[in-house]
């Protein structure tokens, strides 16, 4: 792979222990048209960051331009629930994490005319109804996103970084950077740009190719460390399980494996992790799901003897627990112990801490390494193809369309939620590797407002990867394999895994499009794609499909209470429902017993003792919604 130093290792770099004193330091050496690259995610350089933004702000004839992704902040909560529930969770997800100074006054429209700030991935959904990000959005794949970064002719890289022992590891973040230092150093030569590593003793040391020498920075930033920003631990339910379930069954015994993030991701992970070490427990509970199970043929059912590699752009906890259950044990490289590559890494508490706590063996099999190695195929393409044999790229989506097209990034209007990051890479990889295959997860419909939608619709605004790439989709309801199927059967295919309620609409829709014949009818087996159906069938086996696969930074009770408020929170979105609520929770609410059942979950939230009639009803709709949860 990579991990070519990038220049002279004679060439020690200036430190400081002042973020402010390397600011200045940066500006004397680049001028006061400050380009800076930060990485996406986690390994942003923010001190600095923060040093630079505050002297712009400050003195308006210094322009600075950040080029990055995925900027990670502390969520902002609403005022009641919200705020007793999620503040001491936020607390232990960012710790003393500084919050980028630039984000929170993007967030509230307060950014100065001479700060430009250009992502090409958003925090997923946080930033809707940003007028300033969603202007500022550059749509690229992640392996182009360095070709942007360097036709701005950037000045300035600013990364943290792990130390141990005069040793340097690029860490979280090798993506982009790794390829971006000697691409600049090519193009623009290496003293027009100034490469700056904010050294964070709480950052796990990364080995293999994230390692470099002191040399490859021009200055170090230690000004001591501080808390990584953690994600939460996504919630597993049954009907994400059962999607998992039918993508762990298509992966390939000696194969590859990528697997995206959420709980779509982790329920994914976890029914792999099932198959390996329980294989009976595992077809048991496949035996019980009705649907279509899609190409088997491809896959299997049993422990992985020959083991998988990971190739991945995120390293997940999920492909964690995978490498510490011994299912990716396949070295693919003579005289490397490595069986994961990635390009970043992303997750909770628990997973930094372990990556910390890791022995070196463990760390030996983890790369983290170029995004152009992981997410594409060119440049070593024969290295490559040999290493990647039977591989199942799977990946999380919003939507899909009857005719296979997949929407992941943005909605109908053109607003971002996210980003197209590198899902479009790895579904044109599906289709270019010999026996790979593109694995698309989506839940079938949406609950939001009081509203439910389906999310398998005939036609929408935007596309994150077109029809003409489809390949496999699955809901909770069963798996389409459309991949050189007709439209019709196409069509056919996804109707199998819609839910119920909105298979009628989208028949006649098809109908209509000449894509159906005019005397279609629906089959009695699709009207049993309910949500009820498929907990129904898998609550037997609730044991193997745990809400939290790999743990929680939630206690016991916050667990009972994520759903609780969850559900409250859609009981009150409509006019209708909330009158009905409200009037049950007041007079054919819980009774007393259940207030003394609850009463860790009404002292969690402050509402053990109400002091007021607006406390008063709060803990009597919280009631309500555990009684209902429970």
């Amino acid at each position: 792979m990579t991990g070519t130093p990038f220049f002279s290792e004679t060439t020690l770099p200036a430190r400081h222990t002042s973020a402010e004193a390397c600011a200045r330091a940066v500006i004397e050496r680049v001028g006061k048209d400050v380009r800076l690259a930060l990485p996406l995610g986690l390994g942003k350089a923010n001190r600095l960051t923060n040093a630079l933004y505050d002297i712009a702000k400050a003195d308006p004839s210094v322009k600075l331009t950040i080029f990055t992704a995925l900027t990670l902040v502390r969520p902002k909560l609403g005022a009641g629930l919200p705020a007793q529930f999620g503040g001491p969770v936020v607390e232990r997800l960012f710790g003393d994490y500084p919050d980028l100074t630039y984000a929170v006054d993007r967030a509230r429209g307060a950014l100065p005319p001479n700060v430009q700030v250009e992502e090409f991935f958003l925090a997923t959904g946080t930033l809707l109804n940003n007028a300033y990000a969603q202007r500022h959005y550059n749509s690229v794949n992640y392996t182009h996103a360095m070709r942007r970064i360097v036709s701005a002719r950037v000045n300035v890289i600013g990364q943290m970084i792990a130390a141990q022992d005069g040793r340097y590891s690029l860490s979280c973040n090798t993506d982009i950077t790794l390829d971006l230092i000697p691409e600049l150093q090519r193009q623009t030569g290496r003293e027009s740009f100034v490469v700056v590593g904010e050294i964070n003793d709480r950052l796990p040391f990364m080995t293999n190719d994230a390692e470099v020498p002191a040399s490859e920075f021009d200055m170090l930033l230690d000004g001591g460390g501080y808390d990584l920003a953690g994600l939460p631990a996504a919630q597993v339910d049954l009907l994400s399980h059962a999607i998992g379930l039918r993508a762990a069954r298509l992966v390939k015994d000696g194969g590859t494996l990528q697997i995206g993030i959420g709980s779509l991701g982790d329920g994914a992970a976890q029914s792999v992790r099932l198959r390996h070490l329980d294989p009976p427990a595992f077809n048991a509970v496949l035996g019980a799901l009705p649907g279509p199970a899609g190409p088997v043929e491809e896959g299997g059912d049993g422990a992985f003897e020959q083991g998988l590699y990971g190739c991945t752009e995120m390293f997940t906890q999920g492909m964690l627990e995978l490498l510490r259950a011994g299912i990716f044990t396949r070295r693919v490289r003579e005289g490397s112990a490595v069986t994961i590559d990635g390009g970043f890494y992303l997750g909770p508490q628990s997973f930094y801490q372990a990556l910390r706590e890791a022995g070196p063996d463990l760390l030996a099999a983890i790369n983290m390494t170029s995004v152009a190695d992981v997410n594409a195929l060119y440049g070593n393409e024969a290295a490559r193809r040999r290493e990647r044999v039977h591989a199942r790229f799977i990946n999380i989506a919003m939507k899909a369309t009857c005719l296979g097209a997949v929407i992941s990034d943005a909605l109908e209007d053109g607003r971002v939620v996210s980003g197209v990051g590198g899902q479009y890479n790895f579904v044109a990889q599906a289709h270019e590797l010999e026996g790979a295959r593109s694995i698309i997860l989506v839940k079938a419909v949406r609950e939001a407002g009081g509203k439910v939608e389906s999310n398998i619709v005939w036609s929408y605004g935007h596309t994150t990867v077109p029809r003409h790439l489809r390949d496999i989709i699955i809901t909770e309801y069963g798996v389409a394999d459309l991949r050189g199927k007709t439209d019709e059967e196409c069509v056919r295919a996804m109707l199998a895994i819609t839910d119920a309620r909105f298979l009628d609409g989208l028949v006649r829709e098809a109908i209509a499009a000449k894509k159906l014949p005019a005397n279609f009818t629906v089959p009695a087996a699709w009207r049993g794609n309910t949500p009820e159906t498929v907990r129904r069938t898998l609550a037997p086996h609730a044991a193997n499909l745990p809400a939290y696969p790999f743990g929680s930074e939630l206690t016991e009770v916050e667990r009972e209470l994520a759903p609780a408020l969850t559900y409250l929170s859609a009981q009150m979105a409509a006019p209708m429902k909330r009158a009905r609520f409200i009037l049950g929770a007041l007079f054919a609410g819980p009774e007393k017993t259940a207030e003394a059942a609850f009463r860790p979950h009404l002292e969690r939230l402050s509402l053990a003792a109400p002091a007021s009639w607006k406390e008063r009803l709060t803990q009597k709709l919280v009631l309500q919604a555990l009684a209902k949860t429970r």
